[in-house]
């Protein structure tokens, strides 16, 4: 079903889930939290809440397209460009260029309520471990 992930592969995350992110930032030797929601529809993952550093608390969001590809969920840019592709499996590693930036990620699916992602993300100004954790509500 192009254009769409599909209600069927996606149903056991489609809804509200509750969003803890740390991120260790090795380059400004800092730590970054963001709490809030992602909202998981059949064509979207959206993201929005607070993100906290020692300086400040930022409103902050995140929107991604979701769609179905061969055996994979694509997740796109809202430029439609490609980010990563999610199979089937319960553990999974994932990664992504950014110009002079490498993201790898894990992407750990336990149950259909609790799941959750790891990115060592380095490049010339970056160099971060970001660990999320998300939670159906």
């Amino acid at each position: 079903m192009q254009g769409s992930a599909g209600v069927g592969r996606l149903s056991p995350f489609l809804g509200t889930w509750e969003v803890k992110r740390r991120i260790i930032d090795r380059f400004n030797r800092s730590l970054i939290t963001f709490e809030g929601q992602a909202f998981v529809t059949p064509v979207q993952f959206e993201e929005h809440g607070d993100t906290r550093s020692d300086h400040a608390t930022l409103r902050s969001s995140r929107t991604y397209r979701l769609d179905d590809a061969d055996d994979d969920l694509v997740v796109r840019f809202p430029n439609l460009s490609e980010f990563i592709r999610i199979g089937e499996g319960a553990s999974q590693r994932v990664s992504h260029h950014c110009g002079p930036d490498l993201y790898r990620g894990r992407l750990f699916f336990r149950t259909s309520g609790d799941w959750a992602e790891m990115w060592h993300v380095r490049g010339p100004r970056k160099n971060y471990l970001s660990l999320a954790h998300y939670r159906r509500i």
